[in-house]
């Protein structure tokens, strides 16, 4: 099942971005913009998955690695507050009797060769993180012809999240910028 899942969204990533070099209109996020993130969701019958992924500072606000208690308690909060908050950021139609189960939360984090200099002056720069969340869902019946709404606002510096689903033949795109967004499945 997961092979399946991971097949369709790495087609899906593929296709979108053939599309977006097609179309201007619509931005797709580089691999690491302050503010954005994208949202993918894939669902094989009744089994999905949703992966979201986004520069750790949108989520909790640095990127730095979590040296300080401080810092430490903010990243346990922030991936708390994700686990708890995903049913209510992904809402699911409610007669579709979705659950939905952590897979993977964590920060990955990345520090770049090519930017020393910035180091040197300031122990923050040339580091970024990305906030990685995956989740499994499994639904009593199909989310085809339902409705999925989504709600980031609980992250306020979410400014920009780019939303892809693929269910069964049909895929749909959105982008969520701070209110809630619902897109129908058809």
């Amino acid at each position: 099942m997961k092979k399946v899942i991971s097949i369709f969204i790495l087609g899906l990533s593929l296709s979108l971005a053939a599309e977006s070099h097609k179309h201007s209109e619509h931005r797709e996020h580089e691999a690491h913009v302050h503010g954005g993130a994208t949202l993918n969701i894939a669902f094989d019958q009744l089994k999905g998955k949703i992966e979201f992924k986004g520069a750790a500072d949108g989520v909790i606000g640095f990127e730095h690695a979590a040296k300080s208690d401080q810092d430490k308690k903010t990243v346990a909060d922030a991936i708390l507050k994700f686990e708890t908050n995903i049913s209510t950021m992904v809402v699911f139609d409610t007669t579709l009797g979705c659950v939905v189960s952590k897979e993977l939360v964590e920060i990955q984090a990345e520090d770049h060769a090519d930017h020393k200099d910035e180091k040197k002056s300031n122990k923050h720069k040339g580091q970024h993180s990305d906030f990685i969340a995956n989740f499994n869902v499994v639904c009593a019946k199909s989310v085809l012809g339902s409705k999925i709404t989504f709600d980031f606002t609980p992250f306020k510096r979410i400014n920009d999240l780019d939303v892809t689903i693929l269910v069964d033949a049909v895929q749909k795109t959105t982008e969520v910028k701070k209110k809630p967004v619902t897109l129908e499945i058809k």
